[in-house]
């Protein structure tokens, strides 16, 4: 009897526990290009358009221009959206991605260079990332964190 019992618990907490899902890092890469290119077909969010000078550190020569949009919901305000290109020597086109205020894909691309790819659960858990290095995704973390605060600071 008090085996049974015991196998009965034993029972009990394993399947109340149950299985947990553990989203590998391929199937999160899918889900987001699936989100990204669903995103990118959407015509009923409004897009804005900024262009511009691009100016050395000290803000005073010009070295280049930059074009910036901005994809959003208009009612709600949530962003889903921007692309940066930068223009100067070199053109670099870069396009972050956001799911419900979290960041959740960078993709840059500057010309004869492989294309730079981080996937992530926000601004700091990184899933995986393609051709970029440590310095680089800090960079480009930092750089999407501020984007986003502009656009919401502007809404407000």
């Amino acid at each position: 009897m008090r085996n049974c019992l015991a196998f009965l618990i034993v029972v009990l907490v394993v399947f109340s526990c149950g299985n947990k899902t553990v989203k590998t890092e391929e199937s999160f890469i899918k889900t987001t290009q699936d989100y990204i290119a669903e995103i990118d077909n959407n015509a009923s969010l409004t897009e804005e358009f900024t262009e511009g000078a691009l100016t050395d550190k000290d803000g005073f020569k010009d070295v280049g221009r930059f074009k910036y949009s901005v994809l959003f919901d208009k009612s709600s305000g949530e962003l889903f959206r921007i692309k940066n290109t930068e223009i100067s020597n070199t053109t670099v086109q870069e396009s972050y991605y956001f799911h419900k205020h979290n960041l959740v894909c960078i993709i840059s691309s500057t010309a004869g260079q492989p294309v730079k790819k981080i996937y992530s659960e926000g601004f700091k858990n990184v899933v995986s990332k393609t051709n970029v290095s440590d310095q680089e995704a800090k960079l480009l973390l930092d750089k999407a964190k501020r984007f986003k605060n502009d656009h919401y600071r502007i809404l407000d």
